[in-house]
């Protein structure tokens, strides 16, 4: 058996048969120089941690690998009054009738990848101050990818705080957004603002004007429609 087991056996069991078999058994069976390379690489380092080591990491986190998304209807027929923003309902002859799924929430796990960025950025976010720089270079890292995101003031409502993102996340992306993942400076308000980046301001209710894009659109016979992507 080897000297690193033998060490663990405390005094009184060190003439106990059944003990020390098993431990020499587990000695022969476990290569434990492989179980702690795959240990650090698996679960200890999360930066290349997979499966239940990100798990792991979730619940010293406190961030769970399943969101709770709201289900809302894909491409099918149908019109855009009053629609959900990025919902592309298509007209006559080009998409099908909604099939009626369930509708409510649903809990949809993370692949490791992305679950991994969530997790990091909650780590960073943990020890964050809750000034602009830091808030924005977390919205970033999470969402920098899908377009441009930052945090805005509106001197209209000064007790608010505004996260805004200049594209249509998905659901999966919403509640990850509106969970409380960025930080939130004592004393304010959230705001999601969802205002894709466009060539133009489309006409739209001085309501959408908010925050740090006060001109986001305009009144009648000054700009065309909102057209989808």
């Amino acid at each position: 058996m080897s000297l690193y087991l033998s060490k663990t056996v405390m005094k009184q069991y060190s003439n106990s048969t059944t003990l020390l078999t098993l431990l020499a058994d587990f000695d022969q069976w476990v290569d434990v120089s492989k179980f702690s390379a795959e240990f650090l690489a698996n679960v200890w380092d999360i930066s290349q941690a997979q499966g239940f080591g990100l798990d792991i990491w979730g619940r010293i986190l406190g961030r769970s690998r399943f969101i709770t998304v709201v289900q809302t209807p894909g491409d099918n027929f149908g019109f855009n009054i009053d629609a959900h923003p990025g919902t592309q309902w298509q007209p006559w002859s080009q998409a099908p009738w909604y099939n009626g799924a369930a509708g409510g929430t649903t809990s949809f796990p993370l692949q490791d990848s992305y679950y991994r960025q969530l997790l990091m950025v909650k780590a960073a976010a943990n020890i964050a101050t809750s000034d602009c720089p830091s808030i924005n270079a977390l919205m970033r890292s999470m969402f920098g990818s899908r377009g441009r995101c930052y945090v805005g003031y509106d001197p209209a409502k000064p007790m608010h705080i505004g996260y805004h993102f200049e594209f249509f996340p998905t659901q999966v992306e919403k509640s990850i957004i509106q969970s409380g993942l960025f930080p939130q400076p004592a004393g304010t308000l959230a705001q999601y603002i969802y205002n894709p980046a466009l060539p133009y301001n489309p006409f739209g209710f001085a309501g959408a004007n908010t925050g740090a894009n006060p001109k986001a659109v305009t009144g009648w016979s000054q700009s065309p429609f909102y057209q989808p992507h």
